[in-house]
């Protein structure tokens, strides 16, 4: 079988997974999301700091990021709490940003940082999954949520197709040599039409700044990906896991989600609170 269709067929399962917990209601989807960050810490701590699961850092940063979600999403529960964790996703986003045009290079004395500050893994991943599970704390957050996953994964799902049929042009070779221009303009394209046509029907008015917010949000998720693309490679390992057939590991599926979930975040407090 060919991994495009190993692809498809891993993607269908998985929406299947998310449909189920949309179906069996929020704590199901608060519980799925809280999955996603354990599944994340496993990769990055296992997979790119070379520790083990019984390692010191490992359980810290389990245990961290278990108290820390529980705690907001279950207990104290704020709109004061998720403003401060979706200004400290944006804040955390700038130094991915900072690493991924700054950094031009393979360091050895950046990967030794990298894993010395591995303890703070299970903080750094709380972060944007708290912004996520924030959505699910709105009246309407099935359909918030769904916009979302629309134009994040159409971003990723288009551009993969576009850039197969018609790429031509390396987007970033040293980064992730198999983007290409045209996939990454295909991707966003196509994402923030289908996401402006679900907001019109099922959000509201979809206004020229509604579209420029996509747009903006639909680059941040390739960006996302690049991000985690040129870790794997200061890492020198191909994906994070490979436990999603044809899509890699966990981290490799939501890298994107990870890195625009804080904006998302911050546009819904500003727009429906």
């Amino acid at each position: 079988m060919s991994n495009t269709k190993v692809r498809i067929i891993s993607g269908i399962i998985l929406l299947l997974i998310v449909l189920g917990c949309f179906l069996a209601g929020a704590n199901a989807c608060l519980f799925f999301i809280g999955i996603i960050g354990l599944f994340v810490i496993d990769e990055i701590i296992v997979n790119f700091y070379d520790q083990h699961r019984t390692s010191k850092r490992y359980l810290f940063a389990q245990i961290v990021y278990l108290i820390g979600y529980g705690f907001f999403n279950f207990y104290q529960i704020s709109e004061s709490s998720f403003s401060l964790w979706n200004s400290a996703g944006v804040v955390l986003n700038v130094f991915f940003l900072s690493y991924l045009f700054l950094v031009y290079k393979k360091s050895e004395t950046l990967l030794k940082i990298f894993r010395a500050t591995s303890w703070l893994t299970g903080f750094i991943i709380l972060i944007p999954l708290l912004c996520l599970s924030s959505i699910i704390h709105y009246r309407n957050w099935q359909i918030l949520l769904i916009a979302l996953l629309l134009l994040n994964f159409m971003v990723d799902t288009a551009a993969y197709f576009t850039g197969k049929k018609f790429g031509k042009h390396k987007l970033w070779e040293s980064v992730s040599p198999k983007k290409t221009i045209e996939g990454a303009l295909g991707g966003v394209l196509f994402s923030v039409i289908a996401t402006s046509y679900f907001w019109k029907h099922y959000v509201g008015e979809v206004s020229p700044l509604t579209i420029v917010f996509f747009t903006f949000v639909a680059c941040s998720s390739q960006v996302g990906d690049l991000v985690q693309s040129k870790l794997k490679r200061q890492f020198e390992i191909k994906d994070s896991s490979s436990l999603i057939p044809g899509h890699g590991g966990m981290y490799d599926r939501v890298d994107s989600l990870l890195f625009v979930a804080p904006f998302y975040a911050f546009y819904l407090m500003a727009n429906f609170q």
